[in-house]
């Protein structure tokens, strides 16, 4: 199995994720998991975690960019 993770706040998140995830179709052997961190001090934003389960192989491997 493999993972990917997108941790940062929801907005920035959600658009993360969904450009990653555009083209890729998903079946059953993909797990999405959300988290939510609540904030813990005023000012500082809520973050969200979205982490992603799948097979070796299920998509074309990408280049991580460095």
């Amino acid at each position: 199995m493999k993972v990917k993770i997108f941790y940062d706040k929801p907005e920035n998140v959600e658009e993360q994720f969904n450009k990653w995830a555009k083209g890729k179709a998903l079946s059953r052997n993909v797990i999405i998991h959300t988290i939510a961190f609540p904030s813990f001090a005023e000012g500082i934003a809520d973050w969200i975690a979205i982490v992603v389960y799948y097979p070796e192989g299920l998509w074309p491997e990408e280049e991580e960019k460095q």
